[in-house]
C-alpha cells in the first residue's frame, strides 16, 4: 500500500527549503553528521591528545640530556676551620682559611639513559591502552550522534507527511465548501453547513502552520547535528519508505561499544595495579657527566685556570618504605576493578532488556501497520461515500466532517505507527551495536 507517496507530492514549500527535492537522505545526514558533528570532532581532539600522550610516555625511555651552568662572583670567599697544627701551628688550636678565587664559572652536561625502570614499561603499555579507550570513546560519541540525527530525521518525516494528508483534505475541503455553497444557493443545504466546512478548514491551514514551524526546528537541529551553519539551506527527503523492516532474528551478535569501554578500563586498571606494584623494585640508569670548572682572579696578577672532569656512573634508586601509601593505592584500584565488574554485569542485563523491548515493539507495531493500513483504505472509501451521498442530500456536513475527521485520524495512526516501527529498528540496531559500521 503506497499512498504516502501521492501525498508526499502535496507538501508545500517550508521556509527555506524545498522539501519536494529529496536531495539529503537519512544515510547522507549520517555520513555528514559522522565528519562535521561538534562533538565527534572534540572526540577526535581527544584521540590526537593521547597519541601525544603516548609520545609524552616514550620520550622517557630515552637518553636525557642536561645543561647546566653557574656563575659566582664572590665578595668575601667562605673559608673554612682547619687544624693550625697542620701548618706548623699549635696543637689544639684551629685557623680558618679561605680557599678558591673571587670569579667561578662552573659548566656541565649530564647524559642519563635508564636501564631498568619496571614503571615505564607498564607505563608505555598503558598509554597504548588508552589510545584504544580513546578510539572506542569516540566510536561512542559516533553511535549516539547517528541515532540522534535517525531520531530527528523520523521525527521530520512525520510532520512532514502530517502537513501532506493536511494539504490534501485541505483541497477536498475547499472543493466540499464550493459545493455546499451552491447547494446553499439552491436551497439544498444551509449555511450553518458552510459555516462548518469553513471552521473545519480554519483548523487545518492553523495545525499546518503549527507543523510547519516545528518542521523548520526539527530541520535546523539536523544542521546542527551534522555541523552545518544555520544560514545553509538544508534539503531533506521526507518521503518515509513503506517497506516493513526484517524482523529482528531471536538469535543476534552484540557488539556494544559500552561493553567493550568497560572491559578496556579494565585492562588500564589492571596496568595501573602492575605499575603501582612496580613501585616495589628498584630502578637503574646509566649516566655520564662532562664538567668544566673556571676560576679566576682581577687586578695586577690576574689569573683563570680551567678545570675539566669527565666521568661516568650507575645509578639506584629504591623506594623501600612509603609509609604504606603504594598498598593504599593499590587498595583503592582493586576496588575499582570490583565496581568496574558490577558495571559490566549491569551493562548486560540493560543490553539484554533493550534488545529484549526493542523487538517486542517491533512486533507490535508490525502487526499495528497491517491493522493501520486496513482502516486508512476503509476510513478513505467511507470518506468518499460520504461525500457523493452528501451531493445527492441523503447525509448532512455533520456526517462529511465526522468521515473526514475519521480518515486524518486512520491517516495519522498509520504515519504514526510507521515511524514507531522505524524507531524499534532503529533502538533494535542501537541495542545489537549494529548502528554503525566499524
Amino acid at each position: 500500500m503506497k499512498f504516502l507517496r501521492w501525498y508526499y507530492y502535496a507538501i508545500p514549500l517550508l521556509t527555506n527549503t524545498v522539501v519536494g527535492a529529496q536531495d539529503v537522505s537519512l544515510d547522507q545526514l549520517i555520513a555528514k553528521s559522522l565528519v562535521g558533528n561538534y562533538s565527534v570532532q572534540a572526540a577526535r581532539l581527544d584521540e590526537l591528545r593521547t597519541e601525544a600522550l603516548i609520545a609524552e610516555v616514550k620520550a622517557s625511555s630515552r637518553p636525557q640530556v642536561n645543561l647546566a651552568g653557574d656563575y659566582r662572583r664572590y665578595l668575601k670567599i667562605p673559608g673554612q676551620v682547619v687544624p693550625a697544627a697542620a701548618f706548623g701551628g699549635p696543637e689544639g688550636s684551629y685557623s680558618v682559611l679561605a680557599f678558591g678565587l673571587p670569579y667561578n664559572l662552573s659548566t656541565s652536561v649530564q647524559a642519563s639513559q635508564p636501564i631498568f625502570n619496571q614503571s615505564l614499561l607498564i607505563a608505555t603499555k598503558a598509554a597504548k591502552a588508552s589510545r584504544d579507550l580513546s578510539q572506542l570513546q569516540t566510536q561512542k560519541t559516533k553511535e549516539d550522534v547517528a541515532y540522534t540525527v535517525s531520531a530527528t530525521y523520523y521525527n521530520l518525516q512525520t510532520v512532514a507527511q502530517q502537513i501532506a494528508f493536511l494539504q490534501t483534505n485541505l483541497t477536498s475541503t475547499d472543493r466540499l465548501i464550493q459545493i455546499t455553497d451552491l447547494l446553499r444557493q439552491n436551497k439544498l443545504a444551509k449555511g450553518v453547513d458552510v459555516d462548518r466546512l469553513q471552521l473545519s478548514k480554519t483548523a487545518s491551514q492553523t495545525q499546518i502552520e503549527s507543523l510547519q514551524a516545528t518542521y523548520n526546528e526539527l530541520l535546523n537541529t539536523l544542521k546542527f547535528l551534522t555541523g552545518m551553519a544555520q544560514t545553509d539551506t538544508l534539503r531533506v527527503r521526507t518521503a518515509i519508505d513503506e517497506s516493513v523492516p526484517v524482523t529482528p532474528a531471536n538469535e543476534y551478535t552484540i557488539n556494544r561499544t559500552d561493553l567493550q569501554l568497560l572491559d578496556q578500563q579494565k585492562t588500564l586498571n589492571g596496568l595501573e595495579q602492575r605499575n603501582i606494584k612496580a613501585g616495589f623494585t628498584p630502578t637503574v640508569s646509566a649516566y655520564g657527566v662532562a664538567n668544566s670548572s673556571v676560576y679566576a682572579t682581577g687586578g695586577d696578577n690576574s689569573y683563570i685556570k680551567n678545570v675539566p672532569g669527565y666521568w661516568l656512573g650507575l645509578q639506584l634508586n629504591w623506594s623501600v618504605f612509603d609509609g604504606l601509601a603504594r598498598k593504599a593505592r593499590l587498595g583503592q584500584k582493586r576496588i575499582d576493578e570490583q565496581k568496574l565488574d558490577v558495571q559490566v554485569r549491569q551493562t548486560r542485563e540493560s543490553i539484554a532488556l533493550d534488545i529484549a523491548n526493542a523487538r517486542n515493539k517491533f512486533l507490535v507495531e508490525q502487526q499495528n501497520l497491517t491493522t493501520n493500513q486496513g482502516q486508512v483504505a476503509l476510513a478513505g472509501k467511507v470518506y468518499t461515500q460520504t461525500q457523493l451521498q452528501f451531493k445527492e442530500g441523503t447525509v448532512d456536513i455533520t456526517d462529511v466532517v465526522q468521515a473526514e475527521n475519521s480518515l486524518r485520524d486512520a491517516q495519522n495512526n498509520y504515519l504514526n505507527t510507521l515511524v514507531s516501527l522505524r524507531t524499534a529498528e532503529l533502538n533494535w540496531k542501537k541495542a545489537t551495536g549494529s548502528l554503525i559500521g566499524r
